[in-house]
């Protein structure tokens, strides 16, 4: 007899075979399609392809379009690092949305990595919204033929430069003072005088190579009052017949008898005073002469004090802290001025200082002087960029007081610009303004070659550096933003940095949008 089930699988293997089938047959929903015969998912999903534009060009494309994560408004950066998103945003429009607490950024990074690219990016755009530059280019003319480009005016400081300084000029806050008139005038007046007095006390420490004693600060203080109060067009050489010949009301506030127990206490003031009128330091500053910056003028101003050598550093520190005075009085006559003249239109400043802690250095005791020449914040609607290489730069005051002083600029900008920079240097910032490990490992590692391959541009020069173009944006409290940044066509052209060995900024890394 033969067995009928010779050959046919057993029920329960009939069974398991359906079961298979079926779970074949099932559509199941994945990310990447749907499981089963026929579902079409994918074995790997490509990358789809990415455009970047405004809302306007893109509502009509089918099938996807979404809005950035990162910030969306103001001056357009580049690409996140981590996500490829775009990146916009300045102080301005940043602390005008309550991100930040002050429209401010200080921007730190090695030679070489692009800060005065981000500088004049930030020019750029802020300017085209109708806020004017007021520029601060101490060791290199990197701005004077943008602003030009831009309708605006370069002052060429210098002993031989065609732009004078005259430290009893009361400047363009003076000149609106007397527009204005009545209350609000002799108030302007009074903050040019307090300005000038300032002026005069930070070149005398800085070409004497120390502090003022207090007997020496007020005596010089009511010197300059004096002399810009009863000669017309005041000047150096005035301030220094005026210690010949005090007036009264000097002698009577210092209780002297007479001019000659006067010059005999403050005899080494009078030496200081004297000793500017000498040298390159008088060719500078000793002139009755002084630059005039009428206000308005939306292409901005640059202070070109390039001709100055960097190692000259009393002659330097002098030239940008009188620059940084003469330029901020401009806003502050135009914020005035926009007030009490219809006709006078305020848009705002973005104010940016270059090797921002170079005249910090030159003698101890001058910072507290020079924050109150550079505090920009006075006026409504004044963006500021202070620029330097390394925290170390305030953090290696011989003054411990002058440290301390120095960490609140760092600790009072509304958001931290980071470009390359050594693990030394961000660990000490981290001291003022804390950063997270990420945060340090991801700056420390923007200069970091990805092989080792000479990089090279097409015409065979060298390229830039691999940290060229790469900032971390660190608002406190937030998340760095790390940020690849790109450049136009015509900041390619207008931006070369390294002439001399024909170098030309970001030539390969950054992308023309």
């Amino acid at each position: 007899m033969k067995d009928s089930t010779a050959g046919k699988p057993s029920n329960g293997k009939a069974i398991m075979a359906k079961r298979l089938l079926a779970e074949k047959m099932r559509h199941i929903k994945t990310s990447k399609g749907f499981t089963g015969l026929g579902g079409g998912r994918w074995g790997k999903m490509p990358r789809p392809p990415q455009w970047y534009s405004s809302s306007t060009q893109l509502c009509g494309i089918y099938p996807f379009s979404a809005g950035t994560s990162r910030p969306n408004t103001g001056t357009p950066l580049g690409r996140d690092m981590n996500v490829d998103t775009a990146v916009c945003g300045d102080m301005k429009t940043w602390y005008d949305a309550g991100l930040i607490s002050s429209s401010s950024m200080m921007l730190f990074g090695l030679n070489g990595n692009g800060k005065s690219s981000v500088a004049q990016r930030f020019i750029y755009s802020m300017a085209a919204r109708g806020i004017i530059p007021m520029v601060f280019d101490p060791l290199k003319d990197e701005y004077g033929e943008m602003v030009e480009a831009m309708g605006g005016r370069v002052l060429r400081v210098g002993p031989r430069g065609r732009d004078k300084i005259n430290l009893l000029h009361l400047g363009a806050l003076g000149e609106a003072a007397a527009k204005i008139g009545g209350t609000t005038g002799e108030d302007m007046r009074r903050q040019a005088v307090s300005q000038a007095v300032d002026m005069v006390a930070l070149v005398v420490q800085i070409n004497r190579g120390s502090p003022l004693s207090d007997s020496e600060d007020a005596v010089l203080a009511l010197m300059v009052r004096s002399v810009i109060s009863r000669v017309r067009h005041a000047s150096m050489h005035d301030l220094v017949d005026a210690f010949l010949a005090p007036p009264p009301e000097v002698l009577s506030a210092v209780a002297c008898d007479d001019a000659s127990q006067f010059l005999t206490e403050y005899r080494a003031l009078h030496l200081s005073v004297l000793a500017l009128l000498s040298g390159e330091m008088g060719a500078l500053i000793g002139g009755s002469e002084s630059m005039s910056i009428p206000v308005g003028n939306p292409g901005g101003f640059c202070f070109d004090t390039s001709s100055i050598p960097a190692s000259n550093t009393k002659l330097l520190s002098a030239a940008m802290l009188a620059t940084w005075n003469i330029g901020f009085s401009a806003i502050d006559a135009h914020w005035e001025l926009s007030r009490h003249d219809p006709e006078v239109h305020w848009g705002g400043y973005l104010a940016v200082q270059d090797e921002f802690w170079y005249p910090m250095r030159a003698c101890e005791g001058i910072i507290d002087r020079a924050d109150r020449i550079g505090r920009t914040n006075r006026g409504l609607g004044v963006s500021e960029l202070k620029i330097t290489h390394s925290p170390k730069d305030f953090l290696s005051l011989p003054n411990a007081k002058d440290r301390e002083t120095a960490k609140g600029f760092a600790q009072r900008c509304g958001v931290l610009g980071l470009m390359a920079l050594s693990l030394d240097d961000l660990h000490a910032l981290s001291a003022v303004q804390p950063l997270n490990g990420k945060e340090i490992a991801t700056v420390a590692g923007f200069n970091t070659p990805p092989d080792w391959k000479p990089n090279m541009n097409a015409d065979g020069t060298p390229a830039p550096p691999p940290g060229a173009g790469k900032i971390l944006l660190k608002i406190p409290g937030r998340v760095g933003l790390p940020v690849q940044m790109t450049l136009t066509a015509i900041e390619k052209a207008k931006h070369i940095t390294d002439e001399r060995s024909n170098r030309v900024a970001f030539q390969n890394e950054m992308e023309t949008v």
